[in-house]
């Protein structure tokens, strides 16, 4: 095996037996930084944790001084934690030491080693592999982060909706620290309730850019009329330039056609949402949406978007009667008013 991921690491942590050897690497700092707290939190607890608790930086510390270190026996508590951070900082050679330590490891000591970069093949990762326990802390791809939010919801004793979940883990970027504050955020403001809703993350998120933009687009798309004049004032009212609204505006409308295409090759509508670029935690919502357009009316949208383009970018009229505009033609709406 070449280690575990984070997500099934945490997951699985409670019923593992703790390991004398652990090393957590990958790019999510978030992971690593959590999976060391977990792994200290489980064995310190109960403890004198200030007798039984040493961290260093690889680069302040050689191996035998760690190796040393990790042979001191606990006081008054069953395990001596060790903790190594930035190990890929030692040449390789320095890495042997702990090769070295591993065959014969102190039974009431546990190492925990963490390194951004490290070459899985060298024999320093793969004698951790058989030996000890190695923890992939890999950035998590979009589609895995729904999943992930709504986990750390339910640790929280919260549920989240799609909708909800869909807006921060577009938001979040590759700044999961930023999500988790956010998560945390919304779990005490929501501490009376079982659910976060979208509504939530808006109160929540007021200082986000990009809310009100998702708020703007789940309305054209359900095309619900009101709700988006509403939210097309306050995303322009908080500041998003109408360039940015549009262009997302523009960005899931593709979507939306290349998933109708493939719908019509033979594709399943789930399939065909996933393989267009939708997370597959909405897949099924935005097949309820795809649903609500004809394939004319998506085909002739690109023609109502050309012209927005143009009158944003050439034109002296109010960009917020432009996109009213669109949202109009959108949702299915004549300029006297009536549904056409």
């Amino acid at each position: 095996m070449a280690g575990i991921s984070y997500t099934e690491f945490a997951g699985r942590f409670k019923g593992l037996k703790p390991s004398p050897v652990y090393l957590f690497t990958g790019g999510e700092r978030l992971f690593i930084d959590e999976g060391v707290r977990l792994v200290c939190d489980r064995l310190l607890e109960g403890g004198i944790r200030e007798f039984n608790y040493d961290i260093f930086s690889a680069v302040d510390i050689k191996a035998s001084s760690v190796t040393g270190i990790a042979e001191t026996l606990p006081v008054m508590n069953n395990w001596r934690v060790v903790v190594v951070k930035d190990v890929d900082e030692w040449a390789s050679k320095e890495r042997e030491g702990i090769i070295s330590y591993m065959n014969n490891p102190s039974p009431a000591t546990c190492l925990i080693l963490t390194a951004a970069k490290l070459d899985k093949r060298e024999k320093f990762a793969t004698t951790i592999d058989k030996k000890g326990i190695m923890v992939l802390c890999k950035p998590l791809s979009k589609n895995q982060l729904g999943a992930w939010i709504r986990q750390e919801a339910k640790r929280s004793g919260k549920t989240i909706d799609d909708d909800a979940a869909g807006i921060l883990a577009d938001m979040a970027g590759s700044d999961m620290m930023a999500l988790r504050n956010d998560i945390e955020k919304l779990t005490l403001y929501c501490r009376d309730k079982k659910a976060i809703s979208l509504s939530d993350v808006t109160m929540v998120s007021n200082n986000i850019r990009g809310v009100s933009v998702f708020e703007v687009a789940n309305t054209i798309f359900d095309k619900r009329l009101k709700d988006g004049v509403r939210a097309l004032k306050r995303a322009l009212d908080e500041g998003e330039p109408p360039v940015r609204i549009f262009y997302f505006i523009t960005r899931e409308f593709r979507i939306m056609l290349k998933a109708a295409s493939l719908i019509d090759g033979g594709e399943s509508p789930d399939s065909a949402a996933i393989k267009a670029g939708v997370p597959p935690y909405k897949a099924g919502e935005f097949s309820r949406r795809l649903k609500k357009f004809s394939r004319t009316e998506l085909k002739s949208m690109f023609g109502r978007l050309t012209d927005t383009e143009s009158l944003l970018k050439g034109s002296a009229i109010n960009p917020s009667i432009v996109l009213e505009r669109l949202l109009l033609s959108v949702c299915g709406f004549t300029n006297s008013g009536r549904e056409s």
